[in-house]
């Protein structure tokens, strides 16, 4: 997609964009293979894909908003995306 366009992959092996994946691959292609997820946003309401990976054991790192702060909980570790 047009983020993806927007990286230059020079250097960056373990890097992959993924397009759509459907729901019944998504254990297997994403999170078998995700060792941390960052969540950066400055405005998530509420953070559905940060609790799909904790509930599959991936580590969530996530802006401090005040959804990601409800739905990850103490569970979520929180960094200011400026820092």
């Amino acid at each position: 997609g047009a983020y993806g366009e927007q990286v230059d992959y020079d250097g960056l092996d373990n890097v992959e964009v993924l397009a759509q994946v459907p729901g019944e691959e998504m254990a297997e292609r994403v999170y078998g293979r995700t060792r941390v997820l960052l969540m950066p946003s400055s405005d998530e309401s509420w953070g559905r894909a940060g609790c799909e990976a904790l509930a599959s054991g991936i580590p969530v790192v996530a802006h401090p908003t005040p959804g990601l702060c409800e739905s990850l909980g103490e569970a979520g570790v929180f960094v200011d995306r400026n820092d």
